[in-house]
């Protein structure tokens, strides 16, 4: 697998040459369109591209996944003519809006899509989508091969609403952040497996799979739940319940299930969370900026009840104390010549 990240926005591009730009955008990822601004104003247009492929892949020719996550600051149309249908590029792409309005015709159907909502297109078939306003919106491309495989009826799902209030429509959303992990850069057995969890994500809205408990145990659904879980814990193991319950509530699954997650990757929730914690100590005591504070207050920010058990831990994680960890990143340190 190839990962390649683009990240591309029109603000420092002077107006007359923004389309045009666009275009080479575009040409670069797999969602060709014609772009028509409805005004002469000037507006901008920012994108990142996350493309997920085999190496040994055609340039127009997506087999794994392709991400685009765009900004608009105005209405929009945009076409993908019968002229374009030549690259022979067949993705289906899940559009997902978090901001703004859209709508879509193709195959002689059109729908309308609300904030939250979303709306699967082919690029096999010529389209049009009229964008009224600023936006902000995910374009999730799959190819259409092993969606076929996983959703049967895929064409009749085609330019068909989804709900703005799908759970799993949220997973989808907050999965895709793991796009910005720069270990996917190296590694692409991690590549490989992210593809396929986005694959099964989107199966899943479309309704690929409508048991629930046949959903909770896809390995899509699990990465994605982990992954909403552990940045959850990243955000509140400091002040915040980071419990089996209080998680489990805040993502309306049982606790069971929340430790079964922990389990499949051989560890526990509390490994997990002590690991958040010790982690966040030991940057704490390596950063200069925190060189007044005491190693008590350090471990108390970080989350820990008390200093003999964060003491404790610590040694036990790292081989040295908290102490000798700080004496050490203090000689390590260069000193600041006074001014």
């Amino acid at each position: 697998m190839l990962n390649t990240t683009l990240k591309f926005s029109t603000e420092n591009v002077p107006p007359a040459e923004r389309l045009p730009t666009w275009y080479e955008v575009f040409d670069r990822s797999v969602s060709r369109r014609e772009l028509s601004p409805f005004s002469d104003g000037p507006f901008h247009m920012q994108v990142t591209v996350s493309n997920l492929q085999n190496s040994d892949a055609a340039p127009a020719k997506n087999t794994g996944v392709c991400v685009q996550r765009m900004n608009f600051t105005a209405g929009y149309t945009a076409r993908r003519t019968r002229d374009l249908l030549a690259d022979g590029n067949d993705d289906v792409i899940l559009y997902v809006h978090q901001a703004g309005r859209r709508t879509v015709s193709q195959l002689g159907r059109e729908a309308a899509i609300e904030t939250g909502g979303a709306v699967l297109l082919s690029n096999a078939e010529a389209s049009a989508t009229i964008v009224p306003e600023a936006s902000r919106f995910a374009c999730i491309a799959v190819p259409r091969k092993p969606m076929m495989a996983l959703v049967h009826n895929l064409d009749d799902l085609l330019v068909r609403p989804l709900p703005a209030d799908s759970g799993v429509l949220q997973l989808l959303e907050n999965y895709l952040t793991v796009l910005e992990d720069a270990r996917l850069m190296g590694t692409p057995g991690l590549q490989h497996a992210v593809a396929n969890h986005i694959h099964d994500l989107v199966a899943v809205i479309l309704g690929a799979v409508r048991d629930h408990f046949e959903i909770a145990c896809r390995p899509g659904i699990r990465a994605a739940r982990l992954h909403a879980i552990k940045s959850d814990i990243a955000t509140n193991f400091a002040g915040g319940d980071v419990s089996a319950s209080a998680l489990a509530i805040r993502h309306r699954v049982t606790t069971r299930y929340i430790h079964k997650l922990f389990e499949h990757e051989g560890t526990t929730l509390s490994k997990f969370v002590l690991g958040q914690r010790l982690n966040h100590a030991h940057r704490m005591l390596t950063d200069p900026r925190s060189a007044g504070q005491t190693i008590g207050s350090l471990a108390f920010a970080a989350g820990f009840g008390d200093l003999s058990t964060f003491n404790h831990a610590f040694r036990r994680h790292y081989g040295a104390t908290p102490s000798e960890v700080r004496a050490n990143a203090s000689m390590s340190t260069p000193l600041r010549r006074a001014a």
